[in-house]
């Protein structure tokens, strides 16, 4: 391996732990707890940068298998045998994901922390698939895709708030109401394609963040979007209790 590969190893293996830093940095560094009326934030730096470390110095790893595949080849046997692994045995990793999702908020080290960290982490996840099914294969280029998550969102709080109704209600019933926005919006945009279809979604993206707030008497403006976050906290803990 010549001394520019191995700079330029370093570089990307720098570059991966910025990234790395700003993912973990918010997530894992900066844990809240409550502490009677209040959240409080409890850094955990110490943690995040051995994450940091760890992704720097597999990054670098990688990188060094790929130019000097003679000496490393024990880690492209590792990653061809994991890959033999996961494709045969694709559906128990499945059935094992979700019984832990199920099993995670009952185990006894798991608090709000690590529920809020695992709700965010799940959320993320399915607003992945669903823009995967409209980008990828639809083949859609929808820009807006996420006001159909505040409308969900906006529309599960305010139901809960004003009528009092459970978590197993407000659900669905945000879904049906996101949903519906889906359909409206469906109607006349889907005639588009191309680079339209992206500019007027992205107009009806922009809707929920620029104009739901500016309505005082129903979400309280832009006070509705922290008490919808400081809701979500309390509706957790209700359900762990």
């Amino acid at each position: 391996m010549e001394k520019k590969d191995i700079i330029q190893s370093l570089k990307d293996s720098l570059f991966t732990g910025l990234i790395a830093l700003a993912l973990f940095g918010p997530i894992v560094g900066l844990r809240t707890s409550s502490k009677g009326e209040g959240l409080f934030i409890t850094p955990q730096w110490g943690v995040v940068f051995l994450l940091v470390g760890l992704c720097i110095l597999g990054r670098f790893l990688i990188n060094l298998n790929s130019a000097r595949k003679t000496e490393f080849a024990f880690f492209s046997k590792l990653t061809s045998k994991f890959s033999s692994i996961t494709e045969d045995k694709a559906k128990h990793f499945a059935i094992t994901g979700i019984l832990f999702a199920v099993v995670f908020p009952f185990l006894p080290f798991t608090d709000r922390y690590f529920m809020d960290v695992a709700i965010m982490i799940l959320t993320y996840i399915m607003l992945g698939w669903g823009l995967n099914i409209v980008v990828g294969l639809a083949g859609l280029l929808d820009l807006g895709y996420v006001a159909f998550y505040a409308v969900g969102a906006y529309s599960y709080a305010l139901i809960a708030t004003t009528f009092g109704w459970s978590f197993w209600i407000c659900l669905p019933l945000a879904g049906l109401f996101a949903a519906f926005f889906g359909i409206l919006l469906g109607f006349p945009v889907l005639r588009l394609r191309g680079d339209y279809l992206a500019i007027v979604t992205l107009g009806f993206g922009e809707i929920p963040i620029k104009g739901l707030p500016r309505y005082l008497a129903i979400i309280q403006g832009f006070i509705g979007w922290f008490m919808l976050t400081i809701f979500s906290v309390s509706l957790i803990s209700q359900l762990l209790n």
